[in-house]
């Protein structure tokens, strides 16, 4: 019989030294709105005109962000134009006034070198103390710099950075340090560019999206053939490569963009456009080529709804290819070269893709591309290249992020709690440890 049992257990709960545990943060996995910082490149103003499509594409994911209810700080060019809020980036004259004339001199750095590097340092300290304090779940680097892309180590999984652009040299040392192990995770906007880091880091795809309801499409067919291509005019575009190819074939185009390299212009551009014109004035017959400069945004839509097709020709490995999106968003199909994420985009229903700078093979496609549906264009810019699509994108990795933190936090309560209150080696072999009392008498 047990008569009496006098034991003295200690409470696990409200006796635990807490002086030296450290919590983590609260999970924020399930509230609703995300709280976003969005890191911009600093040299333009994220707002129209754009400079070039990364500066479209930041003020689409912050625009498109905030209208599905989330709170979304974006730091950028002060001039910058977005629905979400804007923290401006250090202006020149701040950093002017904040260093010494030849300071950058004194660092082996020219001035624009260091006046990038403290625009990042400081938006990263500011996201850095707004974090401590609850204010930000998820920050997002798109700023082309290395600089956050290295302070993001300090919010974990929670810190992405997308990659842009092809390797450059201080993004591959900031690379080679990261690759050492690292908990930030990365995005890239194609497969292609994917492949590029992942001598790196390991990386999630999400494809770059346009406005896509802001393009009239066309699905109704050509009735008189004629082509498009537009863009920066510049050697890795291959302006050139388009007339030529349409000179060949006897075929009208349109050409439009600005003049990215005057040199290229005057001497690949000019006197093919020159040569048309002459022949034209000489022979009685309609120009093949017409050049329109640089046209905005509601002129290209207008021109690319009345082409039979847009030509592209760029001979670099293009990351993404905007112009291949705002084509099919239009019901344009595409002929162009396989590079980059060419063949990502445009697929056997929307265009045809032939290999990099084979004339027979692009001449041969004018005369099949009029097969291709028009509605099929559209169609898959609406499921592919979709703002809506790309955001998505990104919110369900900003999600799992904060779910896997949230578990990985309660993980490591749970082991704090088992460690504080598993009796030490030294108290399960000390014969004078009193913390339980033997029973009085059993009987």
């Amino acid at each position: 019989m047990l008569s009496s049992i006098n034991v003295d257990v200690p409470n696990t709960v409200n006796n635990k030294n807490t002086s030296s545990m450290t919590l983590p943060k609260p999970s924020t996995a399930n509230i609703s709105p995300l709280r976003i910082a969005i890191i911009a490149h600093s040299l333009y103003p994220i707002a129209q005109p754009y400079a070039g499509g990364l500066e479209m594409i930041t003020q689409l994911l912050c625009d498109e962000l905030v209208a599905q209810g989330h709170d979304v700080s974006l730091y950028a060019h002060a001039e910058s134009q977005t629905d979400a809020t804007l923290i401006p980036l250090l202006t020149r004259d701040e950093f002017d006034a904040m260093v010494y004339e030849n300071e950058h001199d004194s660092v082996g750095m020219s001035r624009e070198e260091l006046y990038q590097y403290l625009v990042y340092q400081r938006a990263m300290h500011d996201i850095i103390v707004r974090d401590e304090r609850g204010e930000i779940d998820v920050v997002h680097n798109h700023s082309l710099h290395h600089i956050p892309m290295m302070l993001g180590q300090a919010f974990g999984s929670r810190s992405f950075t997308t990659f842009h652009t092809p390797i450059f040299p201080q993004l591959r040392l900031a690379l080679l340090t990261l690759r050492q192990g690292t908990q930030t995770q990365f995005t890239a906007i194609s497969g292609h560019q994917q492949q590029l880091f992942d001598e790196f880091v390991p990386s999630h795809v999400v494809y770059n999206g346009i406005d896509v309801q802001s393009f009239t499409a066309n699905v109704d067919p050509i009735k008189d053939e004629v082509y498009f291509w537009f863009g920066r005019i510049c050697p890795e575009k291959g302006t050139h490569l388009a007339m030529q190819y349409c000179k060949a074939a006897g075929k009208r185009l349109v050409i439009a963009g600005p003049k990215s390299n005057e040199d290229y212009f005057n001497q690949q551009v000019a006197p093919l456009l020159a040569e048309d014109e002459k022949n034209s004035q000489k022979n009685g017959v309609p120009k093949l080529f017409d050049y329109l400069g640089h046209l905005s945004k509601a002129e290209i839509n207008d021109y690319l709804r009345q082409s039979t097709a847009m030509l592209f020709t760029s001979t670099w490995d293009e990351p993404y290819g905007l112009t291949l999106a705002e084509s099919l968003a239009c019901g344009t199909p595409v002929i162009g070269f396989n590079v980059g994420a060419s063949a990502e985009i445009v697929t056997p229903s929307t265009g045809i893709i032939v290999p990099k700078e084979d004339k027979d093979a692009f001449v041969q496609a004018f005369a099949s591309i009029k097969d291709i549906s028009r509605q099929a264009c559209r169609d898959r810019a609406e499921q592919f290249c979709s703002v809506a699509t790309m955001v998505d994108g990104y919110v369900q990795l900003y999600k799992q992020a904060l779910e896997d933190n949230s578990a990985i936090n309660k993980q490591s309560i749970d082991k704090q709690i088992v460690s504080d209150n598993t009796p030490s080696d030294h108290s399960l072999s000390d014969p004078t440890h009193t913390d339980c009392k033997a029973p009085a008498s059993i009987s």
